[in-house]
């Protein structure tokens, strides 16, 4: 049995025995027939998620290591209850141990490392965004095009779509509205609202295709050639797109961490489910609010390797792989994560640019 297959009977185990407090896949009520107390772990093990309860379950079998099964708890297991855990499963695969806190969208609490940066006077990748009548900060991913050349703007439908609610046109400005502020790089309005992709909450249970979720949104850039295609000074957006791998070595260049590194720690089995709340305003007496939980499969989550990966604000970054001996791959796009933890949640970007029918633009300085 593989690494992924382990996680997925973990998952399906969790769900019906009520230790999995993150949502319910179609079927799970269904599960309880076949699988019960003790099925997978002993009855103490058990106990205790059900006061630590599981809020994600991974996996990693990348081609030269051990393949191994993360199991991501609301609260610190101890290490009498790991090793209860580990000596009671049938799984296989090398069982480690996380925190991962349910996860909400919320304002960046700390400054912009990369409010505005500018490259030969062009502004670049990386740096602070936002709709233009709303306080908030997150980052811009990347410089794309269609096929007629038209340029746009990454970023996370939560930052520039107000969780589908920014109507068309909306004005997006740098830095974003939460960095301006005296002594502060000045506000520039740098496109509009163009599209998102899907964004419906609810629980996989009770809803269909929602594996299509994506936070993800794209504006039209207003002048082209006021931009760059550089993520701030580190480096420049590679040209090639590829599938994320477990144990890789990455980094991104995000609004509020600016470039950091780190690893792809696991690919989360099931969905995976983010809380957003968010108000889209359309003239002074006339605003759209959202509030829900919306699922995502699959999500990768990355580690930090000096310090967290990503932080609030770096939402819509650009994951780009890292390797000494390999030319540099896009895999992927930050869409949250639980700071406290280092806990990065990350959407692959193949299937975004795919729905989009867009290409990531390189070179383009």
């Amino acid at each position: 049995m593989t690494a992924r297959s382990e996680a997925l009977q973990l998952r399906q185990w969790a769900e019906a025995s009520g230790v999995f407090s993150q949502g319910r896949s179609a079927g799970t009520q269904d599960l309880r027939d076949r699988l019960g107390a003790g099925e997978m772990f002993s009855a103490s093990a058990e106990l205790a998620l059900t006061r630590k309860p599981i809020t994600a379950i991974g996996f990693a079998a990348p081609e030269k290591e051990e393949p191994k099964v993360f199991i991501y708890t609301r609260r610190k297991l101890t290490v009498a209850e790991m090793r209860s855990m580990k000596d009671s499963s049938p799984v296989k695969a090398k069982l480690e141990f996380r925190v991962a806190q349910p996860f909400s969208v919320t304002l960046p609490t700390s400054a912009a490392a990369l409010p505005l940066n500018l490259r030969s006077n062009r502004i670049t990748c990386g740096g602070s965004i936002s709709v233009g009548n709303n306080r908030e900060a997150g980052t811009l991913g990347a410089l794309l095009r269609d096929k007629d050349g038209t340029l746009y703007g990454l970023s996370c439908n939560h930052v520039t779509g107000g969780c589908s609610n920014a109507r068309v046109g909306l004005p997006i400005v740098a830095p974003g509205i939460l960095d301006i502020g005296a002594g502060l790089p000045d506000p520039r309005t740098i496109g509009q609202h163009a599209r998102t992709l899907q964004f419906i909450p609810g629980d996989p249970s009770a809803i269909t295709g929602y594996k299509a979720n994506r936070d993800v949104a794209v504006f039209k850039i207003s002048d082209p050639n006021a931009h760059s295609s550089f993520q701030g000074s580190a480096y420049d957006t590679p040209a090639a797109v590829g599938d994320p791998e477990e144990d890789g070595s990455v980094q991104k260049v995000g609004r509020t961490t600016g470039h950091t590194l780190g690893i792809i720690e696991s690919q989360l089995v099931g969905s995976q489910r983010i809380d957003y709340k968010m108000t889209a305003y359309h003239s002074a007496e006339e605003n759209s609010s959202f509030q829900g939980s919306v699922f995502f499969e699959p999500v990768f989550i990355i580690r930090g390797t000096a310090g967290s990966f990503a932080a609030e604000g770096d939402s819509g970054a650009l994951v780009v792989t890292r390797s000494v001996d390999e030319d540099p791959v896009a895999v992927g796009i930050v869409i949250g994560g639980d700071r406290a933890n280092d806990v990065t949640y990350m959407l692959p970007l193949k299937p975004v640019l795919d729905a989009l029918r867009l290409e990531l633009v390189s070179e383009y300085n």
